[in-house]
């Protein structure tokens, strides 16, 4: 999909009803969230992510859940098919060492204070699509701070660096280093995973709470 000829999606045909979906990129943070927890099972993570993203909206049948699934990952992925054979874009860019880039959670403050630089965004006030971030935050400039870190978690040392090059390296690293490991080659193989299970759709039918209906205009 091209986004500078076909737009922006809001919506989709899913179960032959046309359904809205939340476009705005607090649902991507969210949903990466959501996914990465340890604490919810996968039919947990379809519902909540089905709520994120379709909310007020009613699945009726596996195979309307499964589709709707399948276009909430196609839509995270800004229109980009990733299956289990092929690298993420940022693995096949070489962006993905053995340092995680960057962390929504973590970095916000720098992400928050390179949209205000480089774009004059304030995002915690502003109304984005989840595409136009993600377009914007890639296109960064590399003076700013998000970038310089990204780099420098992500950049191997050569040998040959003179020692106090390597060092500086080095002592960047351990600063910006995240507390925790967020793969997102491991997010990318758990969304894969899931989307190939469906997170046991028949278990969203029959979990004991009542289907979600969406609102009649």
């Amino acid at each position: 999909m091209n986004l500078l000829l076909d737009g922006l999606p809001e919506e989709a045909v899913i179960g032959g009803q046309t359904v809205k979906i939340e476009t705005d990129f607090r649902t991507g943070i969210l949903f990466e969230e959501v996914i990465r927890d340890p604490n919810l099972d996968d039919t947990e993570k379809i519902r909540t992510a089905l709520e994120l993203y379709f909310p007020g909206v009613s699945f009726k049948g596996t195979e309307a859940i499964q589709e709707a699934v399948g276009y909430l990952l196609w839509f995270y992925r800004c229109g980009e098919e990733t299956t289990d054979n092929e690298p993420s874009e940022e693995a096949a860019d070489g962006d993905i060492g053995d340092e995680q880039p960057f962390s929504y959670e973590h970095d916000a403050g720098y992400i928050y204070a390179a949209f205000l630089q480089a774009y004059h965004m304030d995002l915690a006030r502003q109304t984005l699509h989840w595409w136009q971030f993600r377009a914007l935050f890639t296109a960064l400039p590399e003076d700013t701070q998000i970038m310089k870190i990204i780099g420098y978690r992500t950049m191997k040392i050569p040998d040959k660096l003179p020692r106090e090059q390597k060092q500086h390296y080095q002592r960047m690293k351990r600063l910006y280093r995240l507390p925790q490991s967020e793969d997102r080659q491991q997010l990318e193989s758990d969304l894969s995973t899931l989307l190939m299970n469906g997170g046991n759709p028949s278990a969203l039918l029959t979990g004991g709470r009542e289907p979600w209906h969406q609102t009649e205009p």
